[in-house]
């Protein structure tokens, strides 16, 4: 019952759960690479690229679309498949079916598992790698091809996401801790061969990716997406707030050292070894991560389901406290999805004016690649760590100027996020048509205005072209406007100037476009 009632809530949220932010920037980026742009040099990223380079050939073919955020969130699916039949085989090679068939129950009802797993984003390849990983190194006899190719799917996960490097801290100090405390003096070390394999295999995608980015000359801007700019979120917090959970870290460890003792000879070795693993992942997750979010939490959540179902599973009430807690999970699940409340159609009409209102080629200027199919104006995107950036000034906020630099006259509505001189500028320049807004202001009641970004503009009321004077002259249609003030002499009614292939094509801030066509 639980297992049907999950499933159906996981049909549902896959069409109505809202798309988080971070799906059209993962998407803007494969967007890149099928437009011919190079991530980093070309497109603004913060992550590493695998993600973005595998799922570009899909969307290729899946061509321009409004939708298309539901179409690219299928492949999540395979992956969330893999992730489960991974928790699924990694429990009964722990335990046993009954506790693999409820730890798969569990894990599939946790929100932070449930909603993630639906996203299209990063952490869903990073956590079907690990997952992999972890069941080719438990399931399989311990060899170099073994090993090999535990290195080759964790080098694949570091090449998606760099979190993988806390990871592989976890294993290594997990394998130390259960050495020292179980195998030591038993001649049971892990030979050199198999690190090495481990090694090789880990490096190979990594060193192919860096060797494409080098041959183009891309490299500094690799590092310097992936790595230097994210060093910039430490400096937004106080130092108290960066130090106390790092110095809580040696007391979080005193803790999983003493429990690993006390059950250093009460369970298997791969039990031991991946119950300290998880207490030291947590540990150093809440002791050195600056920003933590939910889905930090998921390579782990695997194990913790597993322990906490083989925990209970031991005691009188198992199948009440299973029931309660999956029963509990799916209520968190239902309110953060909103009841499953359709939530994707404000982001499908913003895509299907985007589509209307530009062409291939003509750039628009969005928070963090929103309007996945064209280019940006603005380098950087404008996410929490560069707006934080910018308000310290390590940023400069150049917005204003790009958009004139490249007469980009297509921008995203107004909103909190835009750094201040980027608002000013936009909500005194551009003019809403909906979901979206373009260059143009409303004229004040002499007929003058201003043009901040040189183009086509057209002279629109509410019946459509206006009729009278610009500049002096007979207004006819279209003209061509440079930086300045304008004037228009004629009617009575409030009018607007706006940038002309916006009106041919269909849109006029007289009549917003503010529902799907």
């Amino acid at each position: 019952m639980i297992s049907a009632v999950t499933l159906a809530m996981r049909i549902v949220s896959f069409f109505h759960y809202r798309f988080d932010s971070d799906e059209p920037q993962h998407l803007h980026v494969a967007w890149g690479w099928t437009a011919g742009l190079l991530q980093y040099r070309d497109v603004f990223d913060n992550h590493a690229p695998l993600f973005h380079m595998a799922t570009a050939p899909l969307l290729r073919l899946l061509g321009e679309r409004a939708d298309i955020l539901l179409w690219m969130r299928a492949p999540m699916v395979l992956l969330w498949l893999i992730v489960v039949a991974c928790t699924y085989a990694v429990a009964r090679r722990l335990y046993d079916v009954r506790i693999a068939i409820w730890s798969v129950v569990l894990l599939n009802v946790l929100p932070p598992f449930f909603l993630k797993s639906i996203e299209f984003r990063t952490d869903n390849l990073w956590n079907a790698f690990w997952m992999l990983a972890i069941a080719a190194l438990l399931l399989r006899r311990r060899s170099m091809g073994t090993f090999f190719l535990a290195g080759l799917l964790l080098g694949c996960a570091f090449s998606v996401s760099l979190k993988t490097m806390l990871l592989l801290f976890t294993l290594v100090s997990a394998a130390a801790i259960t050495w020292f405390m179980r195998r030591r003096g038993r001649g049971a070390g892990v030979r050199a061969g198999l690190l090495a394999a481990f090694a090789l295999g880990f490096a190979i995608v990594p060193a192919l990716i860096a060797g494409y980015f080098i041959a183009r000359g891309a490299w500094p801007d690799l590092v310097y997406g992936a790595f230097r700019f994210n060093g910039l979120v430490a400096g937004h917090r106080p130092p108290l707030v960066v130090w106390v959970p790092r110095l809580c870290y040696i007391p979080m460890m005193y803790v999983v050292f003493r429990k690993a003792w006390q059950y250093r000879a009460r369970t298997t070795d791969a039990r031991y070894f991946f119950a300290v693993a998880t207490g030291i992942f947590f540990a150093t997750l809440f002791s050195f991560w600056i920003l933590i979010s939910p889905r930090d939490f998921l390579p782990f959540l695997p194990f913790l389901t597993i322990f906490f179902v083989a925990a209970v599973a031991r005691g009188k009430h198992f199948l009440p406290a299973v029931i309660v807690l999956a029963v509990a999970s799916l209520v968190g699940v239902g309110y953060y999805a909103e009841w499953l409340s359709n939530g994707t159609r404000e982001f499908i009409t913003m895509e299907n004016q985007l589509l209307n209102v530009s062409r291939p080629g003509e750039l628009v200027m969005d928070y963090k690649g929103e309007l996945i199919y064209r280019r940006r104006p603005h380098y950087f995107i404008l996410e929490f760590i560069t707006r934080n950036a910018i308000a310290r000034g390590l940023i400069a906020d150049t917005v204003p100027e790009d958009l004139v630099r490249t007469r980009c006259h297509i921008a995203q509505a107004d909103g909190t996020q835009w750094p201040v001189r980027a608002r000013v500028f936009m909500n005194a320049n551009f003019i809403d048509l909906g979901r979206l807004r373009v260059s143009g202001q409303w004229l004040q009641a002499d007929g003058r205005f201003t043009i901040a970004i040189p183009g086509d503009y057209v002279i629109l009321d509410k019946n459509g072209e206006a009729s009278g004077a610009l500049d002096g002259t007979p207004y006819r249609g279209s003209r061509a406007l440079e930086r300045g003030v304008h004037r228009f002499a004629g009617g009575k009614e409030r009018m607007a100037c706006v940038w002309a292939p916006a009106y041919s094509r269909g849109f006029s801030p007289f009549h917003l476009r503010d529902l799907d066509f």
